[in-house]
């Protein structure tokens, strides 16, 4: 099943290419070209959930388009993903500004990209979603994401925001392997990127928490932690 659509503009054809690699690897639907001409077809025709956009283009400036998009009743609400190795900060709020999501810069690490990616993809569909109906059900651990509330069985368990989201974060991809790294950025996101203590210091407090279902979030020693499928 495809985690969503994903429409890269991308000048660089080995940029280009290993975006849609990591992309397709992960389960994400992708379309790719190399211009703002393009970009506006394929965004008709392939009808993206998310746009990964560089700056640089041949024919502009990917702020101008972006900005464009934002203005555009059809399209404004599309997130747009700045991949761009414009690195000031100047650069970083002028993206944002002209309404960009999210700005990661180059050289990156493919992981990161995908944690920004889930993020935002994510934030949409919660938005999208009716009230009371975004539940998640994984090994007998049900978490009601409109509600912010966890049930173990039926018995409601009390958790603090960052183990709610380090809990949901495995639930969404039960039997993987998570890097700290991932952790890091999927849950604590910018404000900062947490220490390796922390880390399993929040995990050590959710598996108390979760009793015995807290015994299915394994370490695996070298790299980070996954849950095990029941």
């Amino acid at each position: 099943m495809s985690k969503g659509k994903v429409l890269l503009v991308e000048d660089d054809q080995r940029t280009r290419n290993l975006l849609c690699q990591v992309l397709e690897k992960e389960d994400y639907k992708t379309c790719a070209g190399d211009s703002i001409w393009k970009a506006q077809g394929d965004i008709t025709r392939f009808v993206p959930d998310l746009i990964v956009l560089d700056r640089r283009l041949p024919d502009g400036d990917g702020l101008d388009f972006c900005r464009k998009l934002k203005e555009d009743e059809k399209t404004k609400n599309l997130p747009i993903l700045f991949l761009t190795s414009k690195d000031s900060v100047t650069d970083k709020v002028l993206g944002l500004k002209m309404g960009g999501d999210d700005y990661l810069t180059k050289p990156f690490q493919a992981e990161e990209l995908l944690a920004r990616i889930d993020v935002l993809l994510r934030r949409i569909k919660k938005d999208d979603a009716p009230s009371g109906q975004v539940m998640m059900k994984v090994n007998g651990i049900t978490l009601d994401l409109d509600k912010h509330m966890c049930l173990v069985g039926a018995k409601k368990i009390d958790l603090w925001p960052k183990e709610f989201e380090l809990l949901r974060t495995f639930m969404e991809r039960p039997g993987r392997l998570l890097s700290k790294e991932f952790l890091s950025e999927r849950v604590w996101s910018h404000e900062f990127l947490t220490t390796s203590r922390a880390i399993e210091i929040s995990i050590q407090r959710l598996r108390r928490k979760l009793g015995a279902k807290g015994n299915m979030i394994q370490t695996v020693k070298g790299y980070g932690f996954k849950m095990q499928e029941e």
